[in-house]
């Protein structure tokens, strides 16, 4: 108001410019993000591409291999989608039907602007599950907060499944994973958030930053495929809906009031170098789950799925055969 006062001229500049920003903002961030192809390289060549259909949008998925279900789930971040397990899925075909889906709002899977919640997301994954794995109990590999979601659609339909591997499980109560899964400074209105995740967070510089300090524990393991499909995906039309709802705190909740009732088996895989996740959290978890188990995976991070597949692997057979190393936590 000094500054208004002295100089009027030079306050209605200011003000002005202002304004201009915010509707150039509002502009941008209503406008819609040309639909790019996502690139061949999201799924092996022998996976055939087929699409399930929910009450809450169509689901692609990917399938390949005959024998008891293996569903993998991916996580939630920027750009997330069935790609984060395709160096580590491929591996079973010869003994399972493979089945790996790309959840609601994320990937090639329907983007609906509605917001959903966990719940929504469990009964979606319930949906998916009895359409495409119809009269069987499918083996489910999920990480990040997909795998929380996963433990608590044990806790609620425990007749669609045989057993839960996670890797990093979380409801993501605390915020302060947001920098961790490469979603913060997305504060603010809503279309300057969505002028901040369209124009900045889901572009290619953002997502290698993003990768390189925090998702994988040895910057040499990042590749131009995974900065392209990463970016692509979160570039798709109407894949900011998920992730601001996320922001928004739809999708954090606390796993542990519901942890007494899955009563399938749980083994937790959790990564020892996963930024802003500490090994504790982990234990915790699994000594609240009646049948659990939980190995912790060296020198791993956040998409270990895509940084360190042998060692995932090896880890996700040890666990669907029962034969868990000796330092397991059970």
């Amino acid at each position: 108001m000094r500054l208004w006062k002295r100089k009027p001229a030079l306050g209605i500049g200011i003000g002005v410019g202002v304004l201009g920003a915010l509707a150039l903002a509002f502009r941008y961030g209503m406008n819609r993000i040309a639909r790019e192809p996502i690139p061949d390289a999201i799924s092996p060549a022998i996976f055939a591409t087929r699409v399930a259909r929910t009450n809450f949008g169509e689901m692609i998925y990917h399938v390949s291999g005959s024998g008891e279900p293996l569903v993998f789930l991916h996580g939630v971040f920027l750009g997330a989608s069935s790609y984060e397990w395709s160096r580590v899925y491929p591996r079973f075909v010869m003994d399972h039907e493979v089945i790996v889906p790309d959840i609601i709002g994320f990937g090639e899977s329907e983007r609906p602007a509605t917001q959903m919640d966990a719940a929504d997301y469990a009964a979606a994954l319930a949906e998916f599950l009895r359409e495409v794995c119809p009269g069987q109990k499918p083996i489910l590999v999920a990480s990040g907060l997909t795998a929380g979601i996963s433990l608590l659609l044990a806790a609620r339909h425990p007749e669609l499944l045989s057993r839960l591997v996670l890797f990093l499980p979380t409801g993501l109560k605390e915020s302060g994973n947001w920098r961790a899964m490469g979603m913060q400074g997305l504060n603010g209105l809503p279309f300057v958030r969505r002028f901040v995740y369209r124009n900045y967070l889901s572009r290619a510089p953002f997502i290698r930053a993003w990768l390189t300090r925090f998702a994988l524990t040895n910057p040499e393991s990042l590749t131009e495929e995974m900065v392209t499909i990463f970016s692509t995906c979160a570039q798709q039309y109407g894949a900011e809906h998920a992730i601001l709802g996320f922001l928004r705190g739809r999708k954090a909740f606390n796993i542990e009031r519901r942890l007494h009732d899955v009563t399938v088996p749980v083994h937790i895989l959790w990564p020892d170098r996963a930024s802003g996740f500490s090994p504790d959290g982990g234990a915790s978890l699994c000594g609240k789950i009646p049948r659990a188990s939980m190995e912790i995976l060296p020198d791993c991070g956040i998409l270990a799925a895509l940084e360190s597949p042998d060692l995932v692997e090896a880890a996700v057979a040890q666990a669907l055969r029962g034969d868990l190393p000796t330092e397991a936590v059970a």
